[in-house]
Parts: C-alpha cells; structure tokens; sequence
C-alpha cells in the first residue's frame, strides 16, 4: 500500500528544478489545519499544493493525509487542473460538512507559462525585483463548499526574475485580504528577498516568517507561507501567445468542455 505524503513537506528545501527554486514551511498551531508540498511532477514541472483544512477536525492527520495523498499523486501524473479539483471533490464528498480551501501553482519552464488555481485561499502574490506586485485572490470557495461548485483556474505567462508566495490564512492572522497580504509582501520585502527566500532552509523561512506574525495572532491555524522565484540570467518567450485583443491571463474553467 502506498503511504500518504507526510503532513508538512518538503522535508529539505529548497526544491530546486531548473531555474526554479522553492522553499516553504509551516509555524504549526494548536491544532493542525495546513499541509503542503513542493515536488517536479512527471513532465518536469514544479508543483506547489497548498491545503487548508478547517482547525479542529476529527482525525486531521488521517483524513488530510488522505486528501492530500490523491492530489499530489494526481498533480505528480500531470493531470488537468479541472480533472484533480474533480477527484477532490469526490473525496470530500464523502465526508459532508467538510471543506478544503485550496491553492494550486504549476510553472512551466518548458512552456514559460503557469498554471494557478486559488479556491477559499488568501490572494497569491507574484513580485518582480522593481517593486511591482500582482495578486491573484481566491476564484472560488474552498472545494467542498457547495455541491457542484465550479473552481476556474488561470493561466498565465511565467516571469523570469519573478517571484511567488503562496500563503494559508494563519499567516495573516486570519485574514483572507488581498490588502493582508500587500502588507505582508512588503513586510517581508517580497520582490527583492524572494530569491534568497526560495533557497532558504526550512528553518530559515521559520525565522523569517516568525518575525512577520502578530504576537497575538490566531494561536488555532497552523501558517504556512510557500516562496517560489525563477533565477535571473535567462528569458524566453511566453508559451502563451496574445492574439488580437488577447489578455495576458486566461481564466479556465473546471468542468472539461462537454
């Protein structure tokens, strides 16, 4: 039997795979509600999951585990975003009452384009070296909200030199505002530490994020803050072309075209 990815993870960051590099960790609370990995999947892309579950749930460990288990190895397979929130939901069908905020980040090297999918999470940030930040909130509720509820996703050009952060809502204090997490980026000086950031120990990243957290933040959420950048020195063309009149992200939807 295979076993299920352990509750915090990767056990010695930074991932690194090509020009990227990543790094996360978890400031555990009382009670367990995050997990996370960052891994290269199959087609050789880099693969961030990011699971906030709801604090105080019966066999956290059991049940996340298992959650967290059919996902990744969904993701390791390169299946379609809408396939593996499709597989999720039917897990957590199975347990009602129960729901998942979600954050997915796929980065192609190959293709230089990324893949994001935000459902009940806080905005993910993308930074560049001058300053300049872009967030991208939460498309939908966690996945087990709503029967049948659809979760898009966006697609979007990689950005060399750029940076992302993925973050669970403890890392806010409980927040899940895009103005949150502003102030957080620039806390932590995002655009010009991310690099350093993403090639940090865990233990490092536990020093850095620690410092940001409120004393008197919500001692009941695990926060977990995830740091992926691309190192400097190449450019390539976006794998995805602009048309006329073409924006430069696509929102997608979950549900497969019938």
């Amino acid at each position: 039997m295979s076993t299920a990815p352990q509750k915090s993870s990767p056990r010695n960051p930074p991932v690194v795979v090509g020009l990227l590099r990543a790094s996360g960790e978890t400031i555990e609370g009382p009670r367990p509600c995050d997990w996370f990995d960052a891994f290269v999947d199959d087609r050789g892309d880099l693969v961030v999951l990011l699971l906030d579950a709801p604090s105080g749930i019966d066999s956290f460990d059991g049940l996340v585990a298992t959650i967290a288990y059919e996902t990744h190895a969904a993701l390791r397979r390169c299946m379609p975003l809408h396939a593996v929130v499709s597989g999720l939901q039917v897990q957590l069908a199975a347990q009602p009452g129960l729901e998942v905020g979600v954050l997915i980040l796929r980065l192609s090297q190959q293709d230089a384009k990324v893949e994001l999918l935000n459902a009940g999470m806080p905005a993910l940030a993308s930074a560049d070296p001058g300053g300049g930040l872009q967030l991208y909130p939460a498309l939908s509720g966690p996945v087990g909200r709503r029967v049948g509820e659809a979760h898009p996703y966006e697609l979007l050009p990689l950005l060399w030199d750029g940076t992302w952060l993925a973050l669970s809502d403890g890392m806010l204090n409980g927040s899940r505002e895009s103005a949150a997490v502003s102030v957080l980026c620039a806390k932590i000086e995002l655009g010009s530490r991310g690099p350093e950031l993403s090639r940090s120990t865990r233990e490092e990243l536990y020093d850095a994020f620690q410092g940001l957290l409120p004393s008197a933040r919500f001692l009941r959420d695990d926060a977990t803050g995830v740091v992926v950048s691309v190192c400097p020195g190449a450019r390539f063309q976006s794998g995805i072309e602009r048309g006329s009149g073409a924006t430069a992200k696509t929102i997608v939807s979950s549900r497969p075209e019938q």
